[in-house]
């Protein structure tokens, strides 16, 4: 599924968390987090990246980068 910002990204997020039958207090918990992080996350697609990747880890869920076009900075 290709995401463009960061609210398709919180979206998603909720489908998944809701899909598991999950509060925003379960997913919180097992965060390590608030249930008013998750609903901010959820309502404004805003959070910290460190808490952004608990999320998707609790969820099962993965984060990739991708390259749009072809750039020297990625050659390594």
């Amino acid at each position: 599924m290709r995401l463009n910002d960061s609210k398709d990204i919180a979206e998603a997020v909720r489908k998944a968390r809701k899909a598991l039958r999950w509060s925003q207090s379960d997913l919180a918990d097992k965060v390590g987090t608030t249930q008013a992080v998750i609903s901010r996350f959820e309502s404004s697609g805003e959070a910290r990246i460190d808490t952004l990747l608990k999320i998707t880890e609790a969820l099962d869920l993965q984060l990739l980068m991708l390259q749009k076009r072809e750039s020297p900075l990625w050659d390594d």
